[in-house]
């Protein structure tokens, strides 16, 4: 659904805005952000999976590192590279991607640690 809409960003923003200016930010976000949504789903399943085998900690964890990279990857584009929106979605994605790489490591280990 992301990489369908981040191909035909229109299609969503135009249902819920007719504002030129919201409608480019957001078709903005959606070309940046939403190809990087199935990884932030991959991690999303997983921690599930991990709830399932009553071990959450880790994928938490992981979670809590997503959100403070988004915000320090969005407060520096912001701050130092004056990247605007773009820099902030791009730190949005960078953390998406993140929790679903720290998540996938977490439960490989939480299943080798089983073994």
């Amino acid at each position: 659904v992301g990489a369908f809409f981040a191909i035909f960003p229109g299609l969503w923003m135009g249902l819920f805005t007719g504002d030129a200016e919201v409608v480019r930010i957001g078709v903005s976000y959606l070309r940046i952000v939403g190809p990087i949504y199935a990884l932030y789903g991959l991690g999303m399943a997983l921690y599930f999976s991990s709830q399932g085998l009553g071990r959450v900690l880790l994928p938490v964890l992981a979670n809590g590192v997503r959100l403070l990279a988004s915000a320090g990857g969005a407060l520096v584009a912001l701050s130092w590279f004056d990247a605007g929106a773009a820099g902030f979605f791009i730190a949005v994605a960078g953390g998406f991607a993140m929790y679903g790489a720290l998540t996938a490591g977490a439960l490989i280990h939480t299943s080798k640690s089983e073994a």
